[in-house]
């Protein structure tokens, strides 16, 4: 079982101003005088979404975006983001001696109509003396009451689900709601309030206390999706105990992931309903999709761990599919279409026939641009450093084996024989000269120097001073043997996918 406490300041539980008008001198009687009334103005809120950290209360905020690329197959990839609703907490409404001047929730989160609602009474010494129901949008949300200092519980559930009561005698320094689960969306606010003559208007917007996360994949920019058999996210505890005084959490219980409701499973963009999960912060939220097929791919599953949750925010989590990273299967491997470029600031890849830049080994920022590397900072191969990441997440620089893949494929590596557009190089697909010349496209060339050759990186690291290149193009066979060079030398990088 695990226990873990939230506590937050009211300040923070909710977004109010207390408003009261009063028709008649101030008293601490507490009989109850003819129009003496609390007129009810009842909204709902959600945690900021901004990174910072509260100074009085102890909740974190939740970031305003988390993004990360998942390579989903040889051809396409997932963007996931999850982002935090209801960044702006409500403003604050304008001051009025009459509560018929005060627009119910016009400035305010709205409050689902339909919504029950319960008001806590306490008196001033803490004790508990009645609860009164409302529900939203039916019939007049105020009640009449004695003048006196007062402090209000409101509570809810987001999803009207049936809700604890509280027994009499109960205190407000000992009153718990115990055992509440995540799909109860409790929604609270405590409010210390003075009752004066006449009509009194309180606006109070109720907090909501667990994580609320919908889902929505979209494939649209590629095609349909063939099926999405079920997601689900986690981690979320059995149960939730809060103490109405301050709105402490206590997670309790088995921790367990929690399925998503899909509304479809299967078109360009499918979507979930909310889901509820009853969680402390974390930085390790799980997603999980089982089953996904992309435009008739065999199903596979995606997971996703390293999410940022916080108690009281509203996410959705949207995973949108790339166009296809393009590249060319050789050798058991995907190889990207042409060697990797910078310029202007940017990173992608050169036509087939073109050379790229000339990059020193496993260095972010190619020969000429920037500071050159020293031996001392190339001494072993980090993905860190690697620049083919710049393109995409799912690029990187080959190793030898996945060379020595390439090298086992038929292929024609003497530039007399052939020429891609007039660029000398080698060729891997075929030995037959004549498909090649129709359709140089559907092989994959690596150009050399006109009238020479070119190395080309591996990620393989001899020492602490070289590393393993390859020389393609020239006067020469199909390579099959690897060279050791400087690493501040400046050499061409044809990407593979990871």
């Amino acid at each position: 079982m695990s226990k873990f406490t939230i506590k937050f300041g009211i300040a923070s539980i909710v977004s109010l101003v207390l408003l009261v008008s009063a028709c008649s001198k101030d008293s601490n009687q507490a009989e109850i005088n003819a129009g003496t009334t609390v007129r009810l103005n009842i909204g709902q809120s959600y945690a900021k979404a901004d990174p910072v950290k509260a100074a009085s209360t102890g909740r974190g905020h939740a970031a305003a975006a988390q993004t990360v690329e998942i390579p989903f197959d040889n051809q396409y990839t997932l963007v996931a983001t999850l982002t935090a609703e209801g960044a702006a907490s409500a403003p604050r409404l304008k001051a009025s001696h009459r509560a018929e001047a005060v627009s119910a929730g016009a400035e305010q989160s709205a409050l689902k109509q339909g919504t029950t609602y319960y008001v806590a009474i306490f008196d001033a010494a803490g004790v508990y003396k009645e609860t009164k129901v409302f529900t939203q949008g039916k019939g007049t949300p105020d009640f009449a009451i004695g003048k006196g200092q007062y402090t209000f519980v409101i509570y809810a559930s987001g999803t009207n689900k049936a809700l604890p009561t509280i027994e009499a005698g109960t205190t407000l320094s000992t009153a718990n709601f115990a055992g509440l689960t995540a799909d109860q969306d409790l929604m609270l606010a405590q409010v210390p309030f003075e009752v004066k003559d006449g009509q009194n208007v309180l606006n109070a917007d109720l907090a909501h206390l667990f994580t609320q996360v919908s889902l929505k994949f979209d494939a649209s920019a590629i095609g349909v999706v063939g099926s999405i058999a079920g997601a689900s996210i986690e981690p979320s505890n059995a149960a939730v105990d809060v103490a109405l005084a301050d709105g402490a959490l206590s997670f309790k219980g088995d921790v367990n992931p929690v399925t998503f409701r899909l509304r479809n499973t299967s078109g360009s963009i499918i979507n979930s309903d909310s889901t509820f999960i009853a969680t402390s912060a974390t930085s390790n939220g799980i997603v999980r999709l089982k089953g996904v097929s992309i435009g008739g791919s065999a199903a596979r599953d995606v997971n996703k761990g390293g999410w940022n949750l916080k108690p009281g925010v509203k996410y959705i989590l949207e995973f949108t599919l790339k166009a296809p990273l393009g590249g060319m299967s050789m050798g058991g491997y995907v190889w990207a279409p042409g060697n990797l470029v910078y310029a202007n600031g940017k990173y992608s890849f050169a036509a087939p026939n073109q050379l790229g830049s000339s990059w020193y080994y496993n260095w972010l920022m190619p020969a000429g641009v920037g500071t050159a590397p020293s031996i001392d900072q190339m001494q072993t191969y980090s993905a860190d450093r690697d620049p083919c990441k710049m393109v995409n997440a799912a690029w990187r620089t080959p190793s030898r084996s996945e060379y020595e893949a390439l090298f086992a494929v038929d292929g024609v590596g003497t530039d007399w024989q052939y020429k891609y557009n007039g660029a000398e190089g080698v060729f891997y697909g075929s030995k037959d000269l004549k498909a090649m010349s129709e359709n140089p496209a559907a092989y994959l060339f690596f150009p050399g120097q006109t009238g020479g050759s070119s190395h080309y990186w591996t990620s393989y690291t001899e020492t602490n001073w070289n590393a393993s290149s390859v020389l393609f193009g020239g006067y020469m066979n199909v390579p099959n043997t690897f060279g050791s060079d400087n690493k501040t030398n400046a050499f061409q990088i044809r990407c593979v996918r990871n």
